[in-house]
């Protein structure tokens, strides 16, 4: 399919059905890719104990993931506008569903890891061209409406993916925790392949040396605060850490003189940066929930992994239902303060859940998670709002880029606390008590995250009536 001049700049002109297709296309390739973001989760303790491996080295199956994307969505974004979004897609969509399978056959953690790791690059390149596909579909007046169903999908399959995976887990093995994704993946690349419009690419300087680097710094990073808490490799862990400072330092001489950067550093004024700043904690502390709280469901309270994922639930459904409103809260009132309720409120939930106790009434477990997910929800919108209108126009697509970096960033530090906590407490496969306790203290990282993120956002409130 070609485009015409008739249509609106940027946008394809193709039939009805064409777009509506090639949106489920794209929809059907995203809900696949949050589901797997979530759908381990609950599986941990299981994959711990059938892989015959230590809590604190499982949680490996997580993390692989979340580090692949965010390692490399800066060099797919601008590798996207070399060769064309739909190509990019055309790889991602089979590539993500071959590594699915591959994860499925995997015989032990290093396998299944590897695969993970597949996942997360292919991932990346279609978080890469969704949205710019979505504005290549629709005109502008239409764009907010194209994303708010994109949320939806995205927020569906993060809520999915717990229940869906302690469904599975109770009537099936863990390995169709990925088979479920080839129907998916099949009908996506199907309908890309002859739906999906297709635009040769314009040529341009591509900022090859910026993407490596900034992907080397995240990886080295990561990894190194990973390994902080193994007093055996702790001299590597330190020799990570230190290269990724040598890999930060290159990267900002490199976008300095690039014409056409990765991400431009103009991009971080003051309130980008602390609107980024604000949203890391933030995803620092609802990354180590999620890891934690199965462990503490399946061990101090000896849930099933499914009833592990309906305890959780009321968090992400809370999130779904309230984030469109509270998004439309914040072009009435100010986004700065919603932002600021909303964390309160979700630090607040945070400690609730730390506070639980040995054998809480499942009511007050569902109270907990609600309210965490609602303070979620009212401060998620109002914060990307900001970002995102700190950000000028032509700069758009990388400020994007940073969210989504921020987000996987944030969500894997969150992990590697809680691999930390598991390793200091001492916990093993053999002692559920340890796992419970070292869960326990996760959460209480898990709050001291989250009110960094309330003193951020209240610097960034204060700067905004000012």
């Amino acid at each position: 399919m070609t485009t015409n001049t008739s249509a609106p700049e940027g946008v394809v002109e193709i039939s009805r059905v064409g777009r509506i297709f090639s949106m489920i296309a794209v929809l059907l390739a995203m809900l696949m890719t949050n589901i797997d973001t979530s759908i381990v989760n609950v599986a941990l303790p299981q994959l711990s104990r059938d892989l015959r491996t230590t809590p604190s080295l499982v949680i490996w199956v997580a993390t692989a993931f979340l580090l692949a994307v965010a390692c490399t969505i800066p060099a797919m974004s601008g590798l996207a506008d070399q060769i064309g979004r739909k190509r990019m897609f055309m790889v991602g969509t089979p590539l993500f569903t071959l590594a699915s399978l591959g994860c499925a056959l995997s015989p032990s953690l290093g396998y299944l890891a590897a695969g993970r790791v597949v996942q997360g690059i292919a991932a990346a390149m279609i978080f890469a061209v969704a949205i710019p596909i979505y504005r290549r579909l629709y005109p502008p007046e239409r764009l907010g409406q194209i994303l708010g169903i994109n949320a939806m999908v995205v927020a569906t399959g993060i809520a999915a993916g717990p229940a869906l995976g302690g469904l599975i887990l109770v009537n099936l093995t863990w390995p169709w925790l990925f088979l479920i994704n080839l129907p998916l993946g099949v009908i996506s690349t199907t309908l890309a392949l002859i739906f999906l419009p297709h635009r040769q690419p314009p040529r341009g300087q591509y900022d090859l040396f910026g993407a490596i680097t900034a992907g080397a710094a995240l990886a080295c990073f990561l990894l190194g605060i990973r390994q902080l808490a193994e007093p055996s490799t702790l001299v590597p862990a330190l020799i990570l850490v230190f290269a990724s400072a040598v890999f930060v330092a290159l990267f900002l001489r490199i976008e300095r003189r690039a014409a056409r950067p990765v991400i431009p550093l103009t991009l971080f004024n003051g309130k980008f940066s602390l609107a980024v700043l604000t949203a890391f904690w933030s995803f620092f502390g609802q990354g180590v929930a999620f890891i934690a709280l199965p462990f503490l469901f399946q061990t101090a309270y000896h849930a099933t992994p499914l009833e592990s994922a309906l305890l959780f639930t009321p968090w992400p459904v809370v999130i779904i239902i309230v984030a469109p409103i509270s998004g439309r809260l914040a072009d009435r009132y100010s986004s700065a303060l919603l932002a600021v309720i909303g964390l309160i409120i979700f630090t607040g939930g945070l400690l609730s859940l730390a506070l639980l106790g040995g054998h809480p009434p499942v009511w007050q477990v569902l109270v907990s998670t609600g309210v965490t997910g609602f303070g979620f929800a009212v401060f998620q919108a109002p914060n990307n709002r900001d970002m995102m209108a700190a950000a000028p126009m032509r700069v758009a697509s990388a400020a994007a880029g940073v969210l989504n970096i921020n987000r996987t960033l944030g969500q894997s530090a969150g992990a590697g606390a809680v691999s930390m906590a598991l390793v200091l407490a001492g916990a093993s496969t053999a002692s559920l008590a340890s796992q419970a306790s070292a869960a326990n203290i996760a959460l209480f990282v898990a709050v001291a995250g989250a009110a960094l993120s309330v003193i951020v956002s209240l610097v960034k409130l204060r700067d905004s009536r000012a």
